[in-house]
């Protein structure tokens, strides 16, 4: 089958193509909160916030997420001291102090999750959604696709932040800890990168791409 709707088998019936394992599922009627998985392989096939309109919305965070990205990557998130002695701590300060201690591996993994995997995910749903949304048939579309796709799951901004929280409550027991600027900004990040998350509706892209190759 080429296309995501299959011929209606009977009456009002329409079925969904599985953009994952390509199997035929029934489609309902969604609620807010539920979501169409996939019988076969479980993949999401439809989300009750989907279509034209969810995909501008992603592209509009996706734009304001990579806009953030620069000063949450720049401005400190804290200062900290000890014995007057002060630190100011940024997000590629942890990558850099784990990479001079001997923590290649980690550092590595710190900087992809919580620097490039965020920036590439929300650069590849940026063009994504801006050539469906307007229409465009420029090329990568399916490579930055494909990138989005497989980069949700590595995008660990949320996580970050909150791992910057419960930093602070340990660093508290050590000395004085004072939030800056770029805290602000990586939160505001991580709620640009949820919302893309949430409004990225993935099935209508794959539906606009197998139409419209």
């Amino acid at each position: 089958m080429e296309s995501s709707l299959a011929d209606p088998p009977s009456g009002r019936e329409v079925w969904l193509l599985c953009p994952r394992c390509h199997a035929d599922c029934l489609d309902r009627d969604l609620q807010p909160g539920q979501y169409l998985h996939c019988a076969r392989c479980g993949a999401e096939v439809k989300s009750p916030t989907g279509g034209p309109r969810a995909i501008q919305a992603a592209w509009a965070f996706a734009t304001a997420g990579l806009l953030t990205m620069i000063p949450a990557n720049t401005a400190p998130i804290l200062k900290f001291d000890v014995a007057g002695n002060f630190q100011e701590n940024h997000i590629s300060t942890g990558v850099e102090g784990l990479w001079d201690q001997g923590f290649e591996p980690i550092a590595a993994l710190v900087f992809f999750s919580a620097i490039a995997a965020p920036a590439a995910y929300l650069l590849s749903v940026w063009y994504v959604s801006a050539l469906v949304s307007l229409r465009l048939r420029w090329p990568g579309r399916r490579f930055f696709f494909s990138v989005a796709r497989h980069l949700e799951a590595w995008n660990l901004m949320p996580v970050f932040a909150v791992a910057c929280v419960v930093s602070v409550v340990k660093l508290r027991t050590l000395g004085n800890v004072t939030w800056e600027p770029g805290a602000i900004w990586i939160a505001v990040l991580s709620l640009f990168t949820l919302l893309t998350i949430q409004f990225f509706d993935r099935r209508f892209v794959h539906v606009e791409l197998e139409e419209n190759p």
